[in-house]
């Protein structure tokens, strides 16, 4: 009997922790994999995961026309590259989507994003997982279907949150073992709109005047050259585990989404400065839990943090999410015969 294939096709840094739950739950499966060439994604797969994998695409810059060009021009060259498969699992995807239904064969999307253009990928997914935060009335307008769509009790983060240990050994690879997190903003991003002025040059000299170490994780060549004018802050040379950096630190303070939610659900004091004109349905349900506070103005950030706590997570919530998940993909895997 043919053993069934499923390709996992990992599009930005986050999607590697996010499907490695999913990835080690049908490990009996055959399992094949494709990376776009963008951020830490391909360095965090290699050191995460030990796999082979297929390198095909890159992000195209800041420029909408480049981006859509570029996500176009992924769908004959994975087509043309990845190996005969069963279903196809990805956060988003259109491309790969796309390739999927060409192929006739299923595909698996999860995504938390009602505000980025999932019409390109809604109408050729076959599952589609989202956050109930979300108004399921929204989702169909952007053209998912009803009877696949499953919105479960939670944040797309949780699925992952649910098996993390903290690694013991984590401050041995930093320089001081009280810090704060930094991440700066996408300013290349779809959701930007334009917005190139990042806040990171003054929450930097904030955290100079208060002596406080930072973990800087910087997404672009010039927030590295940024953080090199600085001596309390440490730049990891090669990817770092995001949940331990979260876990460990004293908040987290983030220009996207992904890690300030990693820390929410962490019990880790999350501070957000998205550059997007509206922030996301969950990141909203996080900040009215006061999970997450949102700011684009640099001394209300630290005088929040300065008055602010850890508090103590609830670990059993994400394992009942992971568990709706991955039953839900077992009974659809069942009845299309993907066993």
């Amino acid at each position: 009997m043919h053993k069934k294939v499923i390709w996992f096709d990992l599009t930005n840094v986050p999607h590697v922790n996010f499907l490695a739950p999913i990835m080690n739950h049908f490990k009996e499966y055959q399992q094949i994999y494709s990376i776009r060439d963008f951020a830490e994604t391909k360095g965090l797969f290699e050191k995460t995961m030990n796999k082979k994998y297929y390198l095909i695409g890159k992000h195209m810059g800041k420029n909408k026309f480049m981006k859509v060009y570029g996500s176009f021009m992924r769908i004959p060259k994975l087509y043309r590259t990845i190996p005969q498969f069963d279903v196809k699992i990805s956060v988003g995807g259109d491309a790969s989507s796309i390739v999927a239904k060409l192929r006739g064969k299923k595909s698996i999307t999860f995504d938390d994003n009602e505000r980025a253009p999932n019409w390109r990928y809604s109408k050729f997914t076959d599952l589609a997982f989202w956050p109930n935060a979300i108004d399921k009335e929204i989702l169909l307008k952007q053209g998912f279907n009803s009877d696949n769509l499953m919105q479960y009790n939670g944040f797309k983060e949780d699925l992952y949150i649910a098996d993390y240990t903290p690694n013991p050994s984590f401050l041995d690879l930093i320089p001081f073992k009280s810090y704060v997190v930094v991440r700066p903003e996408n300013i290349e991003a779809n959701y930007a709109n334009g917005n190139s002025i990042s806040i990171i040059p003054e929450l930097l000299e904030l955290f100079k005047d208060l002596k406080k170490n930072v973990l800087f994780l910087p997404r672009y060549s010039h927030d590295r050259e940024l953080g090199l004018k600085y001596s309390h802050i440490f730049m990891p040379s090669t990817a770092i585990n995001g949940l331990d950096a979260c876990y460990y630190s004293e908040a987290v303070f983030t220009g996207a989404g992904t890690m300030a939610r990693e820390a929410g659900c962490l019990g880790v004091p999350a501070f957000s400065f998205y550059t997007g004109k509206k922030m996301l349905t969950v990141d909203q349900t996080m900040i009215k839990k006061s999970w997450l506070y949102f700011s684009r103005n640099p001394n209300e950030l630290v005088e929040k943090f300065l008055n602010t706590q850890k508090r103590k997570p609830d670990l059993e919530r994400p394992k009942k999410v992971k568990k709706e998940i991955l039953e839900y993909l077992e009974t659809f895997f069942d009845k299309n015969d993907l066993k």
